[in-house]
């Protein structure tokens, strides 16, 4: 079974705000994945949040990039 942690991405000047949130296995996947949706995460820091999570059945969740902005 596929393990997936969850990223958080930020400027290192300003670590309380963070931009993107990704679920992927590897720093370089969230890489590959921000590269695919065309966002440019250049200069920004990938830090782990929380690792292998799995949702409400105990399955791995999708690999998924997403803006982390609350609406």
């Amino acid at each position: 079974m596929r393990t997936v942690n969850s990223y958080n991405l930020f400027e290192e000047s300003c670590e309380s705000t963070i931009l993107y949130h990704a679920i992927a296995g590897s720093e370089k996947e969230v890489r590959d994945l921000a590269q695919e949706a065309g966002i440019d995460i250049e200069g920004l820091k990938i830090e782990v949040e929380r690792y292998n999570i799995k949702d409400e059945l105990g399955r791995p969740y999708t690999p998924k990039i997403e803006d982390a902005l609350v609406y």
